[in-house]
């Protein structure tokens, strides 16, 4: 053991000084010598230094996570200057609100001698004006600082600081507690307050507000100066608790009688219970109560307020309907268990939360605080709320306003936070932490209502009697409720979650009366779906046996919808049957069974509803056949690939043995926005003459188009052989054999038509055209080969790339592809979608390889942190958009692990590789587990997608909103170019699959015995000619899918003044520059050469203004 030297060491007491206090070494002064700050430079850690490595190790995920958090903490955390001003504004609110005298006087609440007394509105709803009361003003003496602020686990973003106002018990009469009458005082006292506080200086502005329950409301205060910049004050209001005795709103008791709220004669019996209700009345008289126990629970436990603080950053950014009050009591309730203490780390006690609700059972069971005798038993609670956790006291409920559907996403959120945290390859602070869900991306099918007091009214007219008196005033919650039962057992285990989405906060000026206020506020509802892939898609709901008594209750639910039917196990059930007849419509079928539900229970016709689910759908089915998806399309031609497979690895007399067939083009991985349909009949005999095999065009000045047939593109793999030749001309020239030879037997074997060439060879198979390539990885290697000076060396060359690419790595990306559509079906349209956008923006290849959008594509089915797969096209085609705006690409690389096969080293590695590799001008780099991924994006069009990809999202967003028509981020858009190129429509492939075209019927299928034209494009070829020719003066864009414009964007440079050179002195002209000759590009001169070398097929060139 090496012993140190004492003098490189640093005592503790001499490093305290220069420790912050989250561990680290303060900067030395600048001042100072630089070779005393390079000596501290490499000093021996201190032992404090050592003591937090060692918390990290234990305590924390990883280093860098620790950091995050530390950094996070810092950031929300409320600056000290706005707390000292807070301070000193709160003492000076507090003098002048117990400036508030005692009121001798009465006032009766059902007038408006109140009011007219204090000039301000009584914050109450007008359905309780008929409760009689008679309110008389006593002085407050407590004014407290309670909520999150208090706890110091607030957030400085959004901050509201909650002050807590106790009213004196004798405010209220023991008669109080019984239809709404407690409510009326109430808000007759938070009245008097906004009187007092109108005219005071400290306050810039002063409304009313109430959040879920109208029959709650409180004050919202904007204090002025600098303050009110950084905080907002919520005053509240609570209940001396010897107000009344506790069990007087148990679950069991009735405090809202029949014939108050029904009208009708007053009788002598009590009515059901109203548990809702009696919460209202208890969160005030149990407030203080639980304050005091959060209080004596987190004090002196930071560890515990910051992972309450990391709980309140994760549901906000999930945008889940639970406050930071149900966070601090459940952190309270694990800490009375003893599941998590103030010793864990923030990072473990969070973790232990989001395990323990994972597995929680809040709707079934119940949870409470109270372990004392003489509290209502969770069983009566559990029958009466969607979600139960007691407080202190046993008989509040604080979920008594949370829905089952709100419960169910926190439960959910937290499994999947789990799983974040045990991924060792995410850095899962990210998606956790930082990511905000937007719940376009969030849900798979939204469904909106157009009018919601309609569906109020429709759906009130229907819940039962003791509900409605449940609820009271409520109705929201009630509706709420009633609806996302309905349509959990009508979707069953078709979705994973279905969650209210709820705008109901109101606020409005205390000189307002509530219901002129709400003229202008409409509330908004609407339910997100999170579908369940193994299940969305059925067709049919099978029910119970019918000799079951459940069969009955099956038939009540479902009514005409339910029939008997036998299925192929023997089995005779009840069951609904959906009607689809495709997959895209089969994605509709949940849609379907809402509507269906809501019209039978509540009568809400399919009008008022607004569906937000696959709208994009449409997109990708193909006009030109008819409106048939082209994910069957591409089925088809993937069996009619397998059967061509199996075909020719049953070829005999061959040389070599066929071993494997992969498949390279899009369509083999569901890829293919308009995949090839099958030959529909022969050729026009007037304008192609047939030869052999296939067909030659007639030597005419006809301007006949054929239907484009796009080939199938494969490569072919031959068993081993060591007599291949070592000369590459050699080499091919034995390929080209090989082709004569496959195409012969496939002929002879199995009577496919076949033509070979020397590079392929074309064989049609049930109307497909199938381009195959025999590939040996001996041609590679020679293609690299150069002799140089008798000198053989191994080089890269462009060509042994593409060819490398095309034969080696893209078939394995293919198959990977294809497995993962298999395993989400929903990849392919989605890719589909996606090419059809880029394309639409002009961005088709070769801005944007079709390799890239695939695989970008594919990221969001791979890492889909911090959401799971998606389900429908659309959501994953939004889902992309928005990783293509948030992602970092200059600093980030999307590497791809398809199996799941790559370590945390391999991934560093990769990405390492893929930075020195790109360069700068690389924008965009796409690594996969496979190898290459093909060419990325460089900067320019980087930039261009990301910009186009934000208005897109914008465009969506506000149009869901104005239920309008999403469509629009599919029109291109012409402005900003230069010049446009148009060419007949008529000599354009796809012209029947844009997206303004009308779907056609397509042609009868007739017997074909001969390869069609195949793969001729006149507008692709030309713009293969127009960037060899002018790559160097412009930049062309294009539509590929029927596009008929030609958009041209000149090289900056194109205007810059040059002197002639004879290297260089091609498309110039001279101009005249301070009387000198110059010269500059000619711009007329190359619109000019555009229209001749497109002659026939452009039919204008004009500048774009």
């Amino acid at each position: 053991m090496v012993k140190r030297d004492c003098k490189l060491s640093i005592s503790e007491n001499e490093a305290e000084t220069n420790i912050n206090e989250n561990g680290k070494r303060r900067i030395d002064d600048p001042k100072k010598e630089g070779k005393k700050r390079i000596k501290n430079l490499y000093r021996q850690p201190t032992a404090k230094e050592l003591n937090r490595l060692q918390e990290t190790e234990n305590l924390f995920n990883s280093n860098l996570f620790r950091l995050q958090i530390d950094e996070v903490l810092q950031e929300v955390k409320v600056k000290e200057k706005t707390d000292k001003r807070f301070i000193e504004w709160f003492t000076n609110l507090k003098t002048h609100l117990l400036t508030i005298a005692d009121d001798e006087q009465e006032y009766i609440l059902s007038e408006k001698t109140l009011a007219k007394h204090l000039k301000v509105k009584l914050p109450i709803s007008p359905k309780l004006s008929k409760t009689k009361a008679i309110f008389k003003f006593f002085k407050f003496h407590d004014i407290d600082i309670v909520g999150s602020y208090a706890l110091n686990n607030s957030i400085n973003s959004k901050l509201i600081v909650d002050v807590l106002i106790t009213v004196p018990a004798c405010t209220y009469t023991k008669n109080d507690s019984i239809n709404y009458r407690y409510h009326q005082k109430r808000a007759a006292y938070l009245a008097y307050i906004a009187s007092h506080l109108r005219s005071s200086d400290l306050i810039e502005d002063l409304k009313y507000s109430y959040s879920d329950s109208i029959s709650k409301p409180f004050l919202i205060l904007k204090p002025s100066g600098k303050l009110g910049n950084s905080l907002s004050v919520k005053i509240d209001l609570c209940c001396e608790e010897d107000a009344y005795k506790l069990h007087r709103f148990s679950p069991s008791r009735n405090n809202l009688r029949d014939a108050w709220y029904f009208g009708g004669e007053d009788t002598s019996d009590v009515g059901t219970p109203t548990p809702y209700y009696n919460c209202s009345v208890l969160a005030d008289l149990t407030a203080k109560l639980n304050h005091e126990f959060l209080t004596q629970t987190l004090k002196n436990c930071e560890n515990l307020k910051q992972a309450i603080v990391l709980l309140k950053i994760w549901a906000r950014q999930r945008g889940l309907r639970v406050n930071g009050y149900i966070l601090s009591m459940l952190v309270s309730y694990l800490v009375q268990l003893k599941r998590i203490n103030n010793i864990m780390s923030s990072y473990q006690i969070v973790r232990n939360v989001w395990i323990y609700l994972k597995t929680s059972d809040w709707d079934t069971n119940g949870v409470t605080l109270n372990k004392l005798e003489g509290s209502p038993q969770l069983e009566e609670f559990a029958g009466t709320f969607p979600v139960v956790f007691l407080d202190k006291t046993g008989f509040y409920n604080i979920c008594w306003n949370m829905d089952k559907g709100t419960y169910n996403s926190l439960r959910r959120e937290s499994s999947l936070a789990v799983d974040m945290l045990d991924n060792p390859k995410l850095n899962s602070f990210i998606p956790l932490f930082m990511v905000t869900l937007d719940p376009l991306m969030q849900f798979e099918y939204i469904l909106r209502f157009k009018n919601l007091n309609t569906i109020k009214e429709l759906v009130y007219q229907k819940v039962s009697k003791d509900n409605k008196l449940n609820y009271g005033i409520d109705d929201l919650s009630l509706i709420i409720t009633s609806l996302h039962s309905l349509m959990s057992k009508g979707l069953q285990d078709r979705v994973h979650l279905i969650l209210p989405l709820v705008e109901a906060n109101f606020s409005w000026p205390v000189k307002m009366a509530l219901d002129k206020a709400q003229h202008d506020f409409k509330e908004k509802l609407s339910f997100g779906f999170v579908m369940n892939p193994e299940n969305a898609l059925n067709l049919v709901d099978r029910g119970p046996p019918a000799n079951l008594p459940e069969a009955e209750q099956f038939r009540l639910f479902w009514g005409d919808k339910s029939e008997l039917r036998r299925f192929q196990d023997g089995s005779i059930t009840e069951a609904c049957v959906w009607s689809a007849s495709s997959v895209a419509q089969r994605r509709t079928i949940s849609s379907q069974i809402v509507d269906y539900l809501l019209n039978l229970k509540y009568g809400i016709a399919q009008s008022e509803l607004c569906h937000v689910c696959d709208d994009l759908g449409s997109v990708t089915s193909l006009r030109g056949a008819g409106g048939v998806a082209g994910e069957e399309l591409s089925l088809k031609v993937v069996q009619t690939f397998d059967t061509l497979r199996r075909d020719l690895r049953g070829l005999t007399q061959l040389p070599l043995d066929v071993t494997a067939v992969y498949g390279t083009s899009p369509v083999f991985s569901y890829c293919d926005p308009v995949p090839p349909a099958a030959a529909t009949s022969a050729p026009d005999p007037t304008c192609w003459r047939r030869a052999s095999t296939c067909l030659i065009k007639e030597s005419n000045d006809r301007p006949v188009l054929p239907e484009y047939t796009p080939v199938n593109e494969a490569v072919i793999e031959l068993s081993h052989s060591g007599k291949w030749p070592g000369e590459i001309n050699a080499f091919r020239c034995l390929k080209a054999a090989f082709h004569l030879q496959i195409a012969e037997r496939l002929n002879k074997q199995y009577g496919l038509v076949t033509q070979a060439y020397p590079q392929h060879l074309d064989v049609m198979k049930d109307g497909l055209v199938f381009r195959l390539r025999v590939f040996h990885p001996k041609e590679v290697t020679l293609m690299k080969r150069q002799v140089d000076g008798g000198v053989v060396k191994i080089r890269e060359t462009q060509e042994s790339e593409d060819f490398q690419w095309s034969s080696v790595e893209l078939p394995r990306i293919r198959g990977a592809l294809h497995a993962l559509h298999q395993k989400y079906p929903s990849y392919g349209p989605a890719a589909c979608l996606l090419k059809r956008w880029l394309s639409c923006q002009l961005l088709s290849p070769p801005h944007v390889p079709d390799s890239a959008a695939e695989l970008l594509a594919a990221a969001v089915f791979l890492q889909p942190a911090p959401l799971q797969p998606p389900v429908t096209p659309t959501t994953a085609f939004l889902r992309i958009l928005k990783m293509l705006v948030e992602k970092d690409w200059k600093n980030d690389v999307l590497v791809l692990d398809f199996n799941d096969e790559l370590s945390c080293e391999d991934l560093f590695e990769l990405e390492k590789s893929a930075k020195a590799e790109g360069g700068e001008e690389c924008g965009l780099r796409i690594v996969t587990s496979l190898g290459r991924a093909g060419r990325g994006l460089c900067g320019r069009v980087l930039r261009r997608l990301v910009r186009v990809a934000a208005a897109a999202l914008a465009l969506v967003r506000d149009r869901v909103e104005g239920e309008g028509d999403v469509m629009g981020v599919f029109v291109p858009s012409y402005r900003g170019f230069d010049a446009l190129i148009h060419v007949h429509g008529s000599l354009v492939p796809h012209q029947a699959e844009r997206l303004d075209a009308l779907p056609r019927v397509p042609r009868p299928r007739e017997p074909c015995d001969v390869i069609p034209v195949v793969d001729l494009h006149p507008l692709r070829r030309y713009l293969h000619e127009l960037r060899n020719a002018y790559g160097e003066w412009a930049v062309f864009f294009h539509d590929e899918y029927g596009g008929d414009v030609i958009a041209v964007l000149w090289d900056p440079r194109v205007h810059d003044t040059r002197e002639l050179q004879v290297n260089s002195a091609s498309a110039l002209k001279p101009v005249m520059v301070d009387g000198e000759m110059k010269y500059r590009v000619n711009l007329d001169a190359l619109l000019e050469d555009f229209r001749v070398m497109g002659e026939g097929l452009v039919r204008d060139v004009v500048v774009n203004c």
